[in-house]
């Protein structure tokens, strides 16, 4: 039960297959094993140590990948953070998690520099974009060229992998404590629920910061598929890439398929390799659902319904529910059965 053993096992079975494609880069796990060694050498020499935080405040990116896994291997505890947040809401969770180390990309700039100028707790900020490492910021790359290679720190079990903000009804958000047992578990039954195997060639687009597709990063790692980054939605990019780069799975939200299918780019792009498509995180309206199932008829679609406290899998309604004829049909606007090692019990106020 730890996360970067996914990463050595990837490495070790199939060192030249192709790990993360990103912005034209593609690297093999061998080369992502070595970089994110090198990744934690080179925080652990800025003075990063047992249980440290590391906020990150960035678009999807083969960095952030990278990240998700070079944490822990020094030794750390990951931070993702919210993109859609006020720079009030991110000073909140940077002083509320006690984080040390800001990463941010192009996108977030401005917004890490009014972070660093109101956080006296912060004593690194680290560029992850693909511009010029501004001043006062650390260069990734460079980091990640100097290392040196630092041994894995094999944090496991009920070790703090994460720090995960969930939105509640008033204030502030709200961190929730993740261990390594806990996303690993859930990331196992994730992909035994929908699954995966190691021909997957997942099309991060849903943010990554987002438990939901955490969960996918982990789950699709420890089966050992391939990673695709776009940095954030767009129902044209997202055609163009399963057709390019013949994307199998992805996880969107409501919203995103209504995108997807009002697309014009949809009828003449070739997406026969997508064959499967995650959802949730809000309400899938059935008529919004059919019209899914009828356009893309090829494409077995899958809820999965959680919480980030649940770290964060509850129930999946598998391909086989969706269906509108047989001995199976009738359950679109279910949420499934509980995963692999949940239960459930409905009870109500009084506990019954």
């Amino acid at each position: 039960m730890q996360l970067t053993q996914a990463i050595h096992r990837a490495a070790a079975a199939t060192p030249a297959a192709i790990a993360t494609v990103c912005a034209g880069r593609r690297r093999s796990w061998a080369e992502v094993r070595d970089r994110i060694a090198r990744v934690a050498g080179a925080l652990k020499g800025l003075g990063v140590g047992e249980g440290d935080r590391i906020a990150i405040l960035a678009m999807n990116a083969d960095r952030y990948f990278e990240l998700y896994f070079a944490v822990p291997w020094a030794n750390a505890v990951v931070v993702p953070m919210n993109v859609r947040w006020s720079v009030a809401e991110h000073v909140f969770s940077i002083e509320d998690s006690g984080a040390t180390v800001l990463v941010v990309d192009d996108t977030f700039l401005a917004a890490g520099r009014a972070v660093l100028a109101q956080c006296g707790g912060l004593r690194h900020a680290i560029h992850i974009g693909d511009g010029p490492t501004p001043e006062g910021f650390l260069g990734y790359e460079a980091l990640a060229d100097a290392g040196p290679a630092a041994p894995d720190a094999r944090r496991s079990g009920g070790d703090l992998a994460g720090i995960f903000y969930t939105g509640g009804t008033t204030g502030f958000p709200k961190g929730v404590m993740l261990s390594h047992q806990s996303l690993w578990t859930s990331s196992l039954c994730i992909g035994a629920g929908i699954g995966l195997s190691a021909e997957l060639r997942y099309l991060h687009a849903a943010p990554m910061f987002h438990l939901a597709d955490t969960g996918m990063t982990f789950a699709g790692t420890i089966f050992g598929g391939s990673h695709i980054f776009m940095p954030s939605f767009d129902a044209a990019a997202f055609l163009g890439l399963v057709e390019a780069e013949r994307a199998t799975h992805a996880l969107l939200v409501p919203t995103m398929i209504r995108l997807l299918l009002d697309c014009p780019d949809l009828a003449h792009r070739d997406a026969s390799s997508l064959s499967r498509l995650i959802y949730g995180a809000s309400p899938m309206a059935e008529s919004l659902l059919r019209a899914a199932m009828k356009q893309l008829p090829h494409v077995g679609f899958a809820q999965a319904y959680g919480q980030t406290e649940l770290s964060p899998l509850a129930t999946i309604l598998g391909p086989e529910w969706h269906v509108l004829e047989g001995p199976k049909a009738g359950k679109l606007r279910s949420a499934g059965r509980p995963g692999l090692c949940v239960e459930i019990k409905i009870v109500d106020a009084e506990g019954a």
